[in-house]
């Protein structure tokens, strides 16, 4: 079961990808960033934004969803895509909950773990401890390969995806 909802987290995050290239237009051609994140592996490359029914405005990467308020000083990419796939994934099911807190670094990589054992990118944990999110952040996750709820206290302002394990 757990390896079907880590399938359809896939699809759907391809789903929002391919939505965000028609969009924009197939025949554009592709721009190279400033600095590659291979000069940077830390550095987000926000790529596309959703605007949700509620007025939310939320800005992804592809493994990051944040509401674009916790990003002050992050343009809004111009690529955007449906609400519909977001507000799916802000629903996913969960049964624990962590803060940032409860998280451990570990060597080698330093990506972090859930007390559970979800891993989640350090550049998406130093990123949420750099935002004005930061005082009230907590998360809610499943399995190690399902979404990971960004709450805001109690409301939930994002998505991020865990290192596969």
């Amino acid at each position: 079961m757990r390896s079907i909802h880590g399938f359809v987290l896939v699809i759907i995050v391809c789903g929002l990808v391919a939505s965000a290239n028609r969009v924009s237009g197939a025949a554009e051609p592709a721009s190279q960033p400033a600095t590659k994140p291979m000069d940077n592996p830390d550095l987000i490359q926000w790529q596309l934004h959703c605007d949700l029914d509620d007025g939310r405005r939320l800005i992804s990467d592809g493994g990051l969803m944040l509401e674009s308020k916790y990003l002050p000083k992050v343009p809004v990419p111009e690529k955007s895509v449906p609400a519909q796939a977001a507000e799916r994934l802000m629903k996913s099911e969960t049964d624990k909950e962590f803060g940032l807190d409860d998280l451990n670094q570990k060597g080698g990589d330093g990506h972090f773990a859930s007390p559970s054992g979800i891993q989640l990118n350090r550049k998406y944990i130093k990123c949420l401890r750099e935002s004005p999110l930061k005082a009230t952040v907590r998360f809610r996750g499943k399995g190690l390969n399902d979404p990971v709820l960004i709450l805001d206290d109690k409301k939930v302002v994002g998505v991020m995806m865990p290192i596969k394990s």
